[in-house]
C-alpha cells in the first residue's frame, strides 16, 4: 500500500525534507525569502528543482543576510540573470555542464533534424 501511495504522491521523505528545507527558506529576511522564491519558481521552468543550486543560493542567502547585506547586492539588480549564472553552471540534476559543449551539440542535432526534414521534403534519401 505504501508503494501505491508514494507512486500516487512521490517519494514522502524526499517531500519532508522540502519542507524542513522551505521552512528556512522563510526564516530569511522577508526580501531574501521573496526574491529566493521567485528565482527558485524561474529556475522550475527550465526543469531545476530541489538540487544542489537551490541548496547553494539559500547558503548564499543566509550568509549575506547575516553580514547584513541588501538582496540586490548579492543578485544585482538583474535578478533573472543572477538565476540564469546559476542554471549555466550546472544540471536540472545538479551535475556541473560546460555551457558551450551543450550548445554545440544542440546545435548539431538540430542540423541533423533539418536535414532529415529537408530530404522527407525532397523525396531523397
Amino acid at each position: 500500500m505504501k508503494n501505491f501511495i508514494e507512486l500516487i504522491i512521490g517519494d514522502l521523505e524526499s517531500k519532508k525534507e522540502y519542507r524542513a528545507f522551505m521552512k528556512k527558506v522563510n526564516a530569511l529576511p522577508k526580501d531574501y525569502a521573496f526574491v529566493f522564491k521567485k528565482i527558485q519558481k524561474y529556475m522550475w521552468n527550465f526543469g531545476y528543482g530541489f538540487g544542489e543550486e537551490i541548496i547553494n543560493m539559500y547558503e548564499l542567502f543566509e550568509a549575506s543576510a547575516a553580514e547584513g547585506k541588501h538582496v540586490l547586492d548579492v543578485t544585482g539588480e538583474d535578478v533573472a540573470a543572477f538565476a540564469d549564472e546559476l542554471m549555466a553552471a550546472s544540471k536540472p540534476d545538479g551535475e556541473t555542464t560546460n555551457i558551450l559543449e551543450d550548445e554545440v551539440g544542440w546545435s548539431k542535432e538540430i542540423e541533423n533534424r533539418v536535414e532529415q526534414q529537408v530530404k522527407i521534403w525532397t523525396n531523397k534519401k
